[in-house]
């Protein structure tokens, strides 16, 4: 539970660090549901779109995690179809300070931010995301989710669906959260899987 409170911290975060949001204005000859199906993206979607900033920006950057915004205003179907408009995405340096973070707003990059921090406390080697050992994004992870049961979406805060993907140390493992509430919308719940297998990790 107490991850779960974790992740909904940096959710609120992610909210918190985005109140710069540039302007854009959508052409009213564009359909508004094709609009909004580009704007959607996948965990893996968002990172794919990330890194080559990321990687302008240091040749040896390695992913650090991913997480969704909380932007969308209350609504039926935010992150119904494993995907969603507002993401984090952390880079970083492994064995260094060095840190960058990529905001990605309505399915495209808004703005990066270096983050890079003094002190002797570098990101450590076993923290950082191995691209080749992502084989499952969320869309198909959210359906494992339903089937297992007991997460709900999130109607006026962490609206809908969530997703985040961390290293989970203790285990070694990439773990992709799917994370919605109980049916009464009193309690975080969260479903973890591994993102190399599928297989359903119960989050600790």
């Amino acid at each position: 539970m107490k991850k779960i409170v974790f992740v909904v911290l940096l959710l609120l975060i992610s909210v918190g660090a985005v109140e710069k949001v540039s302007a854009r204005t959508l052409q009213s000859t564009e359909d508004p549901l094709e609009v909004a199906e580009q704007q959607e993206l996948s965990i893996k979607q968002a990172i794919d779109l990330a890194y080559p900033p990321a990687l302008k920006w240091n040749k040896n950057t390695q992913l650090i995690d991913a997480i969704n915004i909380d932007l969308d205003k209350p609504g039926k179907s935010i992150g119904s179809n494993g995907k969603r408009k507002h993401w984090n995405i952390l880079f970083g340096v492994p064995e260094t300070n060095k840190a960058f973070l990529v905001t990605i707003h309505d399915g495209k990059i808004d703005y990066t931010n270096d983050l890079t921090r003094d002190g002797t406390s570098p990101y450590p080697k076993k923290e950082f995301i191995q691209m080749k050992n992502i084989m499952y994004d969320s869309p198909e992870l959210l359906q494992k989710a339903l089937k297992i049961g007991g997460i709900y979406p999130g109607k006026n805060w962490a609206k809908g669906y969530n997703f985040m993907l961390r290293k989970d140390i203790e285990r070694n493992i990439n773990l992709l959260l799917v994370i919605g509430w109980n049916s009464d919308q009193t309690k975080m719940e969260a479903a973890g899987f591994n993102a190399l297998t599928g297989e359903y990790i119960r989050p600790s």
